[in-house]
């Protein structure tokens, strides 16, 4: 079983998909952030894989039965699983199966924020879910690099970024959230969602969970990726709730920001790509520089 230092491989996605029954053949890599996802075109299904560890398996475990949960309604706000046992677990490797459903376009600012007003509605599953834990997996990924024998973070960079986030996560605990707590979703943007049939759908649920339900609306927040400020003022429209308005909005914004950095302190040393925007994300954070623009390396 291996760490969560780098994501499965071709083999381990092979192994998967014979566990799972379906063809593997001609498998197409879309992208590789915290899980490496694969598009099986025999079957017009995806492949999401991750390490298989403790932590992953649980999430993969809330992903697939959230999703399930969710779809079992008139008005489903999630993507289906593809049907049969899952997540599989291989030796190297924990997969979930999900149709594959392409999108000419993604979904507008507003589409998103009734989206997640629908999720809101929801009560919470009658099973128990992940309760949000902030900045774990940055917390991970800062451990292991600590561990290896060349680590993509300087000795410096390692502590202010653990000081950083231990600071971050204090000022968590004590905060008290307008909107109370639910189940979130937790990675809400524009990639997260696809066209099934007629309706937006979100996808990818690994990072649901029981928490304060502004985690859901950080994509109406300023941050490096500079979003222009009608989309926000479109999603808090069509949600119903603008985060600005409440004083310590910013805290979710350096969570968000902050946990991003974990996939790329795992990639970043067999993918130089990864290495050089790690880098940058964390000299923006450092200098206090907001007009630094960040952009996805997949």
């Amino acid at each position: 079983m291996r760490s969560d230092s780098e994501l499965p491989g071709r083999e381990a996605l092979r192994a998967a998909c014979k566990e799972f029954g379906v063809s593997d053949r001609g498998a197409q890599l879309l992208h590789q952030r915290s899980n490496a996802v694969w598009m099986l075109p025999d079957c017009q299904l995806v492949a999401r894989l991750a390490p298989n560890t403790d932590y992953r398996r649980e999430r993969a475990e809330a992903a697939v039965a959230v999703s399930r949960w969710l779809t079992a309604t008139e008005e489903p706000v999630a993507l289906t699983p593809a049907s049969g046992n899952q997540p599989i677990a291989t030796g190297d490797a924990i997969a979930t199966f999900w149709p594959y459903r392409p999108s000419d376009d993604q979904p507008g600012p507003a589409d998103l924020g009734a989206l997640v007003r629908r999720l809101h509605e929801f009560s919470v599953p009658p099973f128990p879910v992940p309760r949000y834990r902030p900045l774990r997996r940055l917390f991970e990924a800062l451990a292991l690099d600590n561990e290896r024998a060349v680590p993509a973070l300087t000795a410096p960079d390692r502590a202010w970024l653990q000081e950083r986030a231990e600071m971050v996560v204090a000022v968590f605990a004590r905060t008290r959230f307008p909107l109370g707590e639910g189940l979130t979703h937790a990675d809400v943007h524009g990639e997260n969602a696809v066209r099934d049939g007629e309706r937006w759908v979100l996808i990818d649920w690994d990072q649901c969970c029981f928490g304060p339900r502004e985690l859901d609306l950080v994509s109406g927040l300023p941050d490096h990726f500079h979003q222009p400020l009608g989309d926000r003022r479109e999603f808090a429209a069509a949600y119903g709730h603008d985060l600005l308005d409440w004083p310590e909005w910013t805290l979710l914004r350096d969570i968000t920001e902050l946990h991003s950095l974990g996939s790329y302190i795992r990639l970043a040393p067999s993918k130089p790509a990864a290495a050089a925007e790690l880098d940058h994300r964390l000299q923006s954070l450092k200098t206090g520089d907001r007009e630094a623009i960040w952009q996805a390396v997949s």
